[in-house]
């Protein structure tokens, strides 16, 4: 073979190597769709989910979704454009800094002073169930037991 021909066959192998690269990746990257996104982003005006709502300003954030998902757009392009449409109270989930990190952080706290609160509360309902032992009886109210346990046996 010749050496052009060879450098030919090189190229041809080495594009169809890329190619199948590329087409792994794309394979990889999932397609982003409409209900993906429509659970993490909320109508602006009634405050809902976007996959609740029926106003015509959900219509609208879907529209816009829509003309990105056919753009190629990724799932995290179409919420900063979302964001840079409607503000970032169009997101579902609050960001990770301010006000909103309290919205992260808040609940967590809450359920682990409960857990810490459930564990001491059930060691010591642990340590107080152990009732301690009873005080010897008098040897004549003793007597007094037996002769009335008698009485009873008939």
């Amino acid at each position: 073979m010749s050496p052009l021909r060879k450098s030919a066959v090189a190229g041809i192998a080495s594009l169809l190597a890329i190619g199948a690269i590329s087409a792994t990746a794309q394979a990889a990257t999932p397609r982003t769709n409409l209900p993906d996104i429509e659970d993490e982003v909320m109508c602006t005006i009634c405050g809902t989910l976007l996959e609740e709502s029926d106003s015509p300003q959900a219509n609208s954030e879907r529209a816009l979704i829509r003309k990105l998902i056919d753009q190629g757009e990724s799932k995290d392009q179409i919420k900063d454009a979302l964001v840079a449409q409607y503000g970032p109270r169009v997101l579902a989930t609050p960001s990770g800094h301010g006000v909103d990190l309290a919205a992260w952080i808040v609940p967590g706290l809450i359920i682990a002073i409960a857990l810490v609160a459930l564990g001491i509360g059930a060691s010591r309902v642990k340590r107080g169930s152990a009732a301690p032992a009873p005080a010897p009886l008098d040897p004549a109210d003793a007597e007094r037991l037996d002769a009335d346990l008698r009485s009873q046996d008939l």
